[in-house]
């Protein structure tokens, strides 16, 4: 009960502190998703329906991995240089309840943008979306997963370096994984990189969900997801016991 309690109470202190941020978050989260559904086939002078089926799909995919690898790492950089994350971590609650509770916001943060990928998409590119059940977990595994990365990523990184390291991390997201289009198109050399990687796992998983009769999906994704996720939690939680 009293874990409950402090996770509770983490949660209201995390979104009053950044009330302005969150608000500023979900609109850019929006925006983001608008500009990669509706922007991208401008690009195009003709596409047929396979890209702009992984165009409805990546569009929600990057959604959540942007805000975990490059917004939340930018947040964390940032309260450790003004030193309001030591203030944090000096108050008598459980490391793992702390770190609950910035996932959950995060995942607050992130899922009105999804919901608006999925529903633009589906509108301004005319698709019928046929979602599967694994919709939730899939969400869930993929937000917990670029969160805890980005969080382990901006707690052992020097903040300046973890804040430069969001920006290439953007240009690799965009560009160079294949979320909105098929891996086949990179070089062999990328592909071998993101078959360990957890950024392709992670639009497999969100494209398999979401228009489950054109993309297949297995167990490997999310086994993929699920190792990158514990080891990102465990070096999260190892870090917040040494600051202690």
């Amino acid at each position: 009960m009293r874990a409950l309690h402090s996770y509770g109470l983490l949660i209201r202190w995390q979104v009053l502190r950044l009330q302005s941020f969150l608000v500023l978050a979900i609109v850019v989260q929006v925006a983001f998703a608008f500009g990669i559904v509706v922007g991208y086939p401008l690009l195009f002078a003709e596409i047929d329906e396979m890209t702009l089926l992984f165009l409805a799909t990546g569009a929600p995919a990057i959604t959540l991995i942007t805000m975990g690898l490059v917004a939340l790492p930018q947040v964390v950089a940032q309260s450790r240089m003004e030193g309001s994350l030591d203030y944090m971590r000096s108050l008598p609650v459980p490391r793992m309840v702390f770190l609950l509770a910035d996932l959950t916001v995060v995942l607050a943060i992130v899922l009105p943008g999804v919901i608006f990928a999925v529903a633009v998409g589906s509108w301004a590119l005319d698709l019928s979306l046929t979602v599967s059940w694994t919709i939730i977990p899939a969400v869930l595994l993929v937000a917990t997963t670029s969160a805890a990365i980005g969080y382990a990523m901006a707690s052992v990184l020097p903040p300046m370096v973890a804040m430069l390291l969001t920006q290439v991390l953007v240009v690799g997201v965009l560009i160079f994984s294949p979320l909105n289009y098929p891996a086949e198109r990179l070089p062999a050399w990328m592909q071998d990189v993101h078959d360990v990687l957890p950024v392709e796992a992670m639009g497999e998983v969100i494209r398999g969900s979401l228009a489950a009769d054109t993309f297949s999906l297995t167990a490997g994704p999310f086994v993929l997801l699920t190792g990158w996720c514990v080891v990102a939690l465990g070096l999260s939680y190892l870090t917040l016991r040494r600051r202690a």
